[in-house]
């Protein structure tokens, strides 16, 4: 049943993004944010049409709840990168023609709105722009390959042109708003809204799924790294910081959750492991990137989980935690301020320092009982997180941007 006040004037939203749970392969936080929010704003009572820009084929039969698929665009793998960003640009102003959208919807990665003339009602959801992934990552122009070198430098071109040409601007975080505001100077009218997650659906799955095939077995402390295996997550200071841990308490163990492939934001494997002592190099388990139920299982199962990212748009894997009730350690400084508090439901650390983050592992484990208290505290504290209240915190913000549609 809808949740529209009878006589409010009914909104039409379009919505379009590179990925979304349960209908593309790879899901990240974004994606599992819209499969969130897209079915909450439904409920609230505004239509939902959805495009997908994915290199894979969609999975058939996913129940959107209530969301409309209006297009599905499928590249092969041999489509250059720029290409496929001008053809998703293209579908997405070709969808926009076809109806009548109050708010059209749109991250800022991949420029998925940069085609969309001036008069389209752009809200660009700041998230992360491959100008900031870059800048986090430490990775200049200069250090990748011509062909690549291109790559950015259109998609950079063409996230500043939807970012500056949008009517209005939602930024995941404060920590996002000012980082862009920083790289870009002024921008369009803008307004903080939180992510969300599906609070009901990851506990449900949290203790119900099954563990990925290569858990590893026993009762020794394990670590779990969530993210992708990135320069820019944390991903050395992980492993520095086990190196430190491991020499304390040989037993523990390093899993880390999260894809790779994209080589211009990995550190090479072998330079990771050989951060650690010979001893502990057969302690590590990597497990790739894991779907949704067995990630959420996996984060029941670890005695801590780390997201040391150098800085964070917002954090949705951080929030999961929380939300499951698994000692967490995360960094000061970036998006994860925004919903985490040193000491009450988490420890924070200063991102880069994988001495301090050894050391909020030792106390983890050290002092069980305290860490299970934090996690206690910030299962409690996550309601305000599901979809409902932030589709309607979205909603609220975009009409105070725009003014109320009718």
């Amino acid at each position: 049943m809808s949740d529209v006040p009878r006589g409010s004037p009914r909104q039409r939203w379009l919505v379009a993004t590179n990925e979304y749970a349960g209908l593309t392969s790879y899901t990240g936080g974004i994606g599992r944010h819209y499969a969130a929010l897209l079915p909450a704003l439904v409920r609230s009572g505004i239509e939902v049409d959805l495009v997908v820009c994915s290199d894979d084929e969609l999975r058939a039969g996913a129940d959107l709840d209530g969301v409309r698929l209006a297009e599905a665009v499928r590249h092969g793998s041999r489509t250059p990168r720029v290409l496929r960003m001008l053809l998703d640009a293209r579908a997405v102003r070709r969808v926009f023609r076809r109806g009548s959208y109050d708010r059209v919807f749109l991250p800022e990665w991949g420029a998925l709105g940069s085609a969309l003339p001036r008069s389209a009602p752009l809200v660009t959801n700041l998230a992360t722009s491959v100008r900031l992934s870059n800048r986090v990552s430490g990775l200049r122009l200069g250090d990748l390959p011509v062909a690549g070198r291109i790559a950015v430098g259109v998609q950079d071109a063409l996230e500043t042109r939807q970012i500056r040409r949008s009517a209005a601007l939602v930024a995941i975080s404060t920590a996002m708003l000012a980082r862009t505001r920083g790289l870009l100077g002024a921008l369009p009218p803008t307004a903080v809204v939180r992510n969300c997650i599906d609070v009901e659906a990851v506990r449900a799955a949290a203790s119900t799924a099954g563990l990925p095939a290569r858990w590893p077995t026993g009762a020794e402390p394990v670590v779990l790294f969530l993210g992708r295996l990135e320069r820019r997550k944390g991903v050395v200071e992980a492993f520095q910081a086990f190196a430190l841990l491991v020499r304390q308490v040989p037993g523990a163990r390093l899993v880390l959750a999260g894809s790779s492939g994209d080589r211009r934001f990995e550190p090479d494997v072998s330079a990771l492991v050989s951060l650690l002592p010979e001893s502990a190099r057969d302690r590590v388990v990597w497990l790739g990137h894991v779907p949704g139920d067995e990630l959420y299982r996996s984060v029941d199962a670890a005695t801590v989980v780390m997201c040391p990212s150098r800085w964070e748009g917002f954090g949705n894997a951080a929030l999961e935690v929380k939300t499951i009730g698994t000692p967490l350690i995360v960094t000061t400084g970036s998006g994860y301020d925004d919903f985490c508090t040193d000491g009450v439901d988490c420890l924070m650390v200063p991102p880069g320092d994988h001495r301090a983050l050894a050391a909020a592992l030792r106390d983890v484990l050290d002092a069980p009982s305290r860490a299970r208290a934090r996690a206690g505290t910030a299962r409690d504290t996550v309601a305000r997180y599901a979809p409902d209240p932030v589709a309607a915190a979205l909603v609220a913000a975009v009409d105070g941007l725009f003014g109320p549609v009718g």
